[in-house]
């Protein structure tokens, strides 16, 4: 009996305390995967937000750029197109090609040394160019003194040269109108970032203050990209017209001797 007994109370204990082991370790069971899974939740939810923060791409995109830029972006694009337009007009039409062209020159040439100033002189005045200006000048007084004849082509050829000069002036002005536009819009922005710091609130200063700095700086940006082009091409330009104008007073001196030597025969 008492064996029976010990051994009934042994069992009893050992049943007891693996229950309580058991127990234990399905409470630890339970308890650690509510943490992992606690970790794995957070990881996934910061993850996502990480690149949404960072992306530059999503940040500046040229239709945000011309969004922000305000009505003085859109002004100094309108200002840009019509420099595109002048700027090509000018450079097709602004070349000695055009303005003193050689088949002119050889022309009258013959003209006169055969003689036939009333046709050279005709001819002269049917053409637009600067050389047949200045040499229709000279033509109509082939009948007076060399000094005569040398101040009317000179004074016909500062006319024109002035003409070109003038001409080619819009592009100069566009490239110094581009920058103080840009100037204007960036004046513009950072009135709205300082007003932004003084009057919002502050849930949406920092919003209010980025949009008008990135409208200040988007609309220098696109003033100094205007102006840049537009003052190459105009020194460009005046290159061009220098030459034209050096061409042309070469050609008005050798004309002056073959009309001086047409009177002389």
């Amino acid at each position: 009996m008492v064996r029976f007994a010990v051994g009934t109370w042994m069992c009893a204990f050992l049943l007891t305390m693996g229950g309580s082991v058991v127990s234990s370790a399905q409470e630890t069971e339970a308890a650690t995967p509510p943490s992992a899974e606690m970790e794995a939740a957070t990881v996934e939810v910061a993850a996502p937000s990480t690149p949404a923060q960072l992306d530059p791409a999503e940040a500046l995109t040229l239709e945000m750029m011309i969004r922000n830029g305000g009505p003085v972006l859109w002004a100094i694009m309108g200002l840009g197109f019509l420099a595109i337009v002048l700027g090509l007009y000018l450079f097709f039409t602004v070349t000695p090609g055009r303005e003193a062209p050689g088949k002119l020159v050889k022309r009258v040439a013959n003209q006169i040394r055969a003689g036939e100033i009333r046709e050279a002189t005709q001819m002269c005045g049917e053409r637009d160019e600067l050389l047949a200006r200045v040499l229709f000048a000279g033509l109509k007084m082939a009948d007076q003194e060399r000094y005569i004849i040398q101040e009317a082509m000179e004074s016909e050829g500062e006319r024109g040269a002035a003409a070109l000069w003038q001409r080619i002036s819009y592009m100069n002005n566009v490239g110094a109108l581009a920058p103080l536009l840009g100037l204007l819009g960036t004046v513009w922005g950072m009135i709205g970032a300082f007003s932004a710091i003084a009057l919002d609130n502050s849930q949406v200063k920092g919003l209010t203050m980025a949009y008008n700095v990135s409208q200040a700086m988007i609309t220098t940006a696109a003033g100094l990209l205007l102006a840049i082009p537009a003052l190459i091409m105009y020194y460009y330009l005046r290159g061009r017209v220098l030459k034209v104008v050096s061409i042309v007073e070469t050609q008005a001196h050798e004309f002056v001797e073959l009309i001086i030597r047409n009177q002389e025969r």
